[in-house]
């Protein structure tokens, strides 16, 4: 009697984490259905200019806080660019020793990979980040202008999924890297 209590029991265990497991797919497939990933709005074009460099990567730093960190992104002559993530620490040594790690990652995620465009001096980009619903990506556009061949000053950030835009101070410099992961990607045509 009491070996057929437990395996009642047990059954029941089994059917409920097999309908749990069963409604939490349901679920997360609704959700990319319900909440698509919002879409890029600059159109993807060649850069032919000279204004960047494209043979490495653009970095921008953080050290004056609890957690320094550094943000690399790599831009191309297809008018593609890949974000990085964040790295850690701010000694470029580490950074370039990491970096072809995750090169593998990103081709699986959509997330970071975005388009570029350069007119005159002025620079804009678009990328997909996690929205903060952590339900579909969401847009961050970029707006600001070149420096240098090697540097370039962002000074305006939007996020599509937010609708706010800001003013912020982001320069982001340039470093020579090989070799730069391969833009080609499903995401983007």
């Amino acid at each position: 009697m009491v070996n057929e209590l437990k395996l009642n029991n047990m059954k029941r265990i089994y059917l409920l984490m097999s309908i749990s497991i069963l409604l939490f797919g349901i679920i997360f497939y609704s959700c990319n259905k319900l909440f698509p990933d919002d879409n890029l709005t600059l159109n993807r074009v060649d850069y032919n200019g000279e204004d960047l460099r494209m043979d490495g990567y653009y970095y921008q730093q953080k050290e004056n806080v609890e957690f320094p960190y550094t943000l690399p992104m790599f831009l191309y002559r297809n008018g593609i660019v890949i974000s990085c993530g964040s790295f850690s620490t701010t000694d470029l040594n580490v950074v370039e020793k990491e970096m072809p790690d995750r090169y593998d990652i990103f081709r699986k995620y959509k997330d970071g990979w975005g388009v570029f465009l350069v007119d005159g001096k002025k620079i804009e980009y678009e990328k997909w980040i996690g929205a903060s619903s952590g339900v579909k990506l969401v847009i961050k556009r970029c707006l600001g202008w070149i420096e240098n061949d090697t540097t370039f000053h962002i000074t305006e950030s939007y996020n599509s999924g937010t609708s706010t835009t800001e003013q912020v101070n982001e320069i982001w410099h340039f470093k020579q890297f090989s070799p730069k992961p391969d833009s080609t990607n499903v995401y983007i045509k």
